[in-house]
């Protein structure tokens, strides 16, 4: 970029970011809206042509362009942050597409996997399609995205305006690579948008080698990006990298990029974060696709506001939450969706994974929430109305998956300190989460009561243990003048455990059934 360096006006406080070969970020934190216009002048002045502004209550963006460098400037007014993308031989202010004069009802498709993953059709007006991520590269589901694109398709050969890649996990675009290998020469793709850090640009991120490997014998991106632009390549169609701030209009829907790798390379090691955020509006409704941002780490809240207000939600991170709950809930409570699509099955939605995080449960026990849409393929033909029957479905795999788990309270009688195995219990953990576990005893003197022994269980997990034993930790408050290690156990008295955990457990006794469990 020889026209102009950034930063410009002698700010000492920013991050600067290369984040591929084409393009790098600054960051100037505890900036002003001034900072924006003085920037925005400075750009004119150094011949860049101002190419688009907007601006609304909490975001101003505007990008310019001097015939090979691009700038994209985003200033949010909550976080009080300018983010300046500069991308060298950009081909955005020359995007252009071309709608075919076909007419059917515009669709979105959550396409089922053979694991969990996330791989999105949405079929425009004119019989396109916009393919986002894909999944793995597993051979089914490469062979039911193509058979699922020709029978859709009004086309000879099913044409895909434009396939979105939202970030270089293995779920979500390895499975291009291998569609590619397959279906090359049966489809058309007309253009790509994605922003990955290049395989060797990866210094703010995790390698990817180890996370999946159970997946694939060789997961790295240190070989999978290449693979995908070596196959981008030979497709011979358009790529356009994607900038906070920028508006697609891919036949008759309208994307905007509301987060991207500009936002969180200088904050977070976690790929998830720099997933991409689009905004899409389509046949007179709006669905917020927010792949696998955590929201907590992007601030879309913050950043946005009322603005994130959307019929069809997409939930994050296949409803495993990525980030804080209350970031997530914060986003929810904005978003106000009437429709969820969570790209996971039922098993991992309602009974090992999802309801036990605390965005996911909100979105599920929601009274906004009428439609939550899991497992498996499924179409919706905008605009959309979910069924009245919907919300019930919702609550009845909810309480169903709960009640699949065990129980919350678990509570067991006739006990005798006498008895060194009237201490000794099973917890059974069937779900992915690492729950705490916390265990009172009651005795006929209550005076002898023992509160709050704390311990732990592993995800997936079964734990033999004494509750009095070394697995648990006995004094786990800060203060607890009736803690295990304060109050001891009195010999040869009878006693009742009672066991409770946010998560539900299975408790249970070689000799002793459970009095009572919820």
């Amino acid at each position: 970029m020889a026209k102009i360096n950034i930063p410009a006006v002698g700010e000492t406080e920013f991050f600067e970011n290369r984040e591929n070969k084409n393009s790098t970020v600054v960051v100037l934190p505890n900036a002003s809206s001034e900072a924006f216009s003085t920037y925005c002048e400075m750009l004119k002045e150094k011949g860049f042509e101002n190419k688009e502004a907007r601006s609304t209550d909490t975001h101003l963006y505007a990008s310019y362009f001097d015939g090979e460098s691009a700038i994209f400037l985003n200033y949010f007014s909550a976080m009080r942050e300018l983010y300046i993308a500069i991308e060298e031989n950009c081909r955005y202010f020359s995007y252009s597409d071309t709608p075919s004069d076909t007419a059917v009802a515009p669709q979105i498709t959550q396409m089922g996997l053979e694991d969990y993953g996330m791989s999105y059709v949405v079929r425009l007006s004119d019989g396109r399609f916009i393919v986002f991520d894909g999944g793995r590269d597993f051979e089914p589901d490469r062979e039911r995205l193509y058979s699922f694109l020709k029978e859709s398709s009004p086309h000879e050969k099913p044409v895909i305006a434009a396939w979105i890649m939202s970030h270089p996990h293995s779920d979500h675009f390895h499975l291009f690579v291998g569609f590619a290998d397959s279906y090359a020469e049966d489809v058309v793709i007309e253009k790509f948008i994605f922003n990955f850090p290049e395989h060797d640009d990866l210094t703010h991120y995790p390698k990817l080698a180890a996370s999946n490997a159970r997946f694939d014998y060789d997961n790295s991106s240190l070989v999978w990006i290449p693979k995908m632009l070596e196959r981008i390549e030979k497709t011979g169609a358009a790529v356009y990298t994607a900038h906070t701030g920028q508006i697609y209009k891919i036949g008759d829907a309208v994307c905007e990029i509301l987060a991207s790798i500009d936002d969180t390379i200088h904050t977070s090691d976690n790929i998830n974060a720099i997933s991409l955020v689009i905004r899409m509006e389509l046949a007179g409704q709006t669905i917020l696709w927010a792949t696998d941002a955590p929201f907590s780490v992007t601030k879309l809240s913050e950043k946005y506001g009322e603005y994130l207000r959307a019929d069809i939600l997409q939930v994050p991170h296949h409803g495993f939450q990525s980030g804080t709950a209350e970031g997530e809930i914060r986003g929810y409570e904005l978003i106000k969706p009437r429709v969820c699509l969570m790209p996971v099955s039922d098993y991992n939605a309602y009974t090992a994974f999802c309801t036990h995080r605390g965005g996911t449960r909100f979105l599920m026990t929601c009274a906004g929430i009428e439609e939550l849409i899991t497992d498996g393929t499924r179409t919706l033909t905008l605009p959309y109305t979910p069924p009245s029957y919907a919300r019930a479905e919702l609550e009845r795999k909810y309480r169903a998956g709960l009640e699949s788990c065990g129980a919350n309270t678990w509570i067991f009688t006739e006990l005798d300190s006498a008895n060194a195995e009237d201490f000794e219990f099973t917890l059974l953990n069937m779900t992915h989460i690492k729950p705490t576990v916390w265990i009172e005893l009651y005795f006929e003197d209550k005076s002898k009561c023992v509160r709050h022994i704390k311990t732990e269980l592993s995800a997936l997990s079964m734990k033999r243990m004494s509750i009095i034993g070394e697995d648990v930790d006995a004094d786990a408050l800060y203060f607890n003048w009736l803690s295990l290690k304060k109050q001891g156990i009195p010999e040869n008295a009878p006693f009742s455990a009672r066991f409770t955990c946010d998560t539900p457990i299975v408790v249970s006794h070689k000799t002793h059934k459970a009095s009572y469990h919820s």
